[in-house]
């Protein structure tokens, strides 16, 4: 199934799929966005075909419902309740009411890779994706929405403090998940552990051995561990890794593609674009390109 289903960026399911959006909102490539349900979604073109995403996106209602596939299930967001759909995903927007209104987050991994989680916390890694809110911490997670969207139109805000708003969010919404595990279970640690190895390594060491070693566990186990608490297995976390770190230099215009892949430790800049493309759905010269407009 997923190999008929496109991967989409971000750009790619606003140009597709909203096409009365601002050229702003269209350009928009920042980690973390956050719009209104009912500004963002009412022109989106229904019905949506099944895509898988290149990024994160949170949906909370306040009012009204929208209907969602996400995987093999469809959900009903209603008033109070939060769908979080996380990166590689297969979904669909189905349905929206006429009276809807809400919250519509689009993160990177990146956001999640800078939060300083501890193993209570590392839940949020498992958690369900449908959660119910209790009016009281509807009211809680609607306030800070609200400051983040503050913080986000002020030209002096600080990317730090809206990262920092967000993750307070994503904190709050472990707590109220139904399917929190109680207890941290081994392969769980060891994914966590793989992570940050990852992110410190990943430049230099771009095989699922080294990382096995490192953590003296066997190959085969390490496979077992990530993707069964992940869906995903270890090598594909260390692409996405070293990919998030490319886009940060492609932001830099003065940096060649060749110098970019190099400095990551790819063989060459084609086999550094089609490790690019199988994780963000474009080449990196696509992706340089929509950051100008």
């Amino acid at each position: 199934m997923n190999s008929a289903v496109k991967l989409m960026t971000n750009y790619e399911y606003k140009r597709q799929f909203l096409p009365d959006v601002t050229e702003q909102i269209l350009h928009n490539l920042s980690n973390l966005q956050l719009y209104r349900i009912e500004d963002y979604l009412r022109d989106i073109v229904i019905p949506v075909p099944p895509y898988r995403t290149s990024f994160n996106f949170l949906i909370l209602v306040t009012k009204g419902s929208i209907r969602q596939q996400l995987g093999t299930e469809q959900y009903t967001i209603n008033a109070s309740q939060i769908l979080n759909i996380k990166q590689g995903s297969i979904t669909r927007t189905l349905e929206l009411s006429g009276d809807i209104n809400g919250f519509y987050v689009i993160y990177e991994n990146d956001i999640i890779s800078d939060i300083a989680l501890n193993k209570t916390e590392l839940n949020f890694f498992f958690t369900a994706p449908f959660i119910n809110l209790t009016e009281k911490v509807l009211n809680w997670v609607t306030g800070i929405f609200k400051l983040l969207e503050e913080e986000m139109e002020d030209k002096q805000g600080l990317s730090e403090i809206c990262v920092s708003l967000f993750t307070s969010i994503l904190l709050k919404i472990i707590h109220q998940s139904p399917y929190q595990p109680y207890t941290i279970t081994r392969s769980i640690e060891i994914s966590y552990l793989f992570r940050e190895h990852v992110q410190n390594h990943h430049i230099t060491h771009k095989d699922v051995l080294f990382y096995a070693r490192k953590m003296a566990l066997s190959e085969t186990y390490l496979n077992k561990c990530v993707k069964e608490t992940t869906g995903k297995p270890p090598k594909q976390w260390i692409n996405e890794i070293s990919i998030l770190h490319s886009q940060i230099l492609l932001q830099d215009m003065t940096m060649e593609i060749a110098e970019i892949a190099y400095q990551l430790n790819y063989q060459s800049a084609s086999y550094f674009s089609r490790v690019f493309k199988k994780i963000k759905g474009c080449t990196p010269s696509v992706f340089r390109a929509q950051l100008t407009g």
